[in-house]
């Protein structure tokens, strides 16, 4: 969708955020495989050239290809979705698109997003509530790299597990003793809490919880890393949880306690990884 077009659906996700940053920076966190991967996707490949194809994955089971339909260099990016999932949904009368725009802003570079073309009805709920979720995130975590990591190797480490129980018994397990030991335990958005994903009980910066499903912020302890907890939505089914943490700057040991810590919590809250 072009600025000032009106959208063909009700559903139209927006967001704007304003990144210290100059604008030839921001194109390249945009339309630079290595830069996506430095706050999106944590591998990426192909082109962010017009006409380009771009593959996101975040694991084995998660890969998103997209087309890249538009890029003007410093003011506009295009990506028009060619997510396989959406095979699954009903057709609508035009693409998935999401659209990048940049203009200058207070201190650098005003970035607005926004994503078009979801159906209405009933089935592209998930698929809808989901995307807004997501993008809630990671906007943030774009300002965040912007602001913190500009420039550095982000390592993501990772867990996602089914659970056939209910988000509110799940949410109970994965934030309780046994789990992440959320401290206080209903902690909320832009509030200071205690998290446990290393075996230590650490202080975590609460950016945004809609728990028991959407909860993010970052650990000052640990180089501001960045952590997600999400269950992504769903009518029927098991649920899918997934724990991401964004990692720069941590030394060998640091990381690799992390990561089997983050393993240890899955572990105890899903059941062992089956292989």
């Amino acid at each position: 969708m072009s600025p000032g077009e009106p959208p063909t659906s009700s559903r139209v996700l927006e967001f704007t955020v304003d990144l210290p940053t100059d604008a030839d920076a921001v194109w390249r966190l945009l339309t630079d495989p290595a830069g996506i991967a430095q706050w999106f996707a944590p591998q990426v490949e192909g082109s962010g050239e017009p006409g380009g194809t771009l593959t996101l994955s975040w694991g084995p089971e998660m890969r998103w290809n997209t087309k890249v339909a538009a890029a003007e260099r410093g003011k506009l990016v295009r990506w028009q979705d060619e997510f396989d999932a959406y095979q699954q949904l009903p057709s609508t009368a035009a693409p998935v698109v999401i659209e990048w725009q940049l203009s200058p802003g207070p201190g650098g570079t005003r970035l607005r997003l926004v994503h078009s073309g979801f159906g209405d009805g009933a089935d592209w709920d998930d698929m809808y509530d989901g995307t807004k979720a997501g993008w809630t995130f990671f906007m943030w975590h774009l300002l965040e790299t912007v602001r913190h990591h500009l420039g550095q190797q982000r390592i993501v480490v990772f867990e996602r597990r089914p659970s056939t129980l209910t988000r509110e018994a799940l949410g109970a397990r994965l934030f309780g003793p046994e789990g992440l030991a959320l401290a206080p335990p209903r902690a909320e958005s832009g509030s200071t809490a205690q998290v446990s994903v290393d075996g230590q009980s650490r202080r975590f910066e609460v950016q945004h919880a809609r728990l028991p499903t959407h909860f993010f912020g970052k650990f000052p302890e640990l180089g501001g890393a960045v952590f997600l907890i999400e269950m992504e939505p769903g009518r029927s089914g098991p649920v899918q949880t997934g724990l991401w943490l964004s990692t720069w700057g941590l030394s060998p040991d640091a990381l690799g306690s992390v990561r089997a810590g983050l393993r240890s919590v899955a572990d105890r809250v899903f059941g062992p990884r089956a292989g």
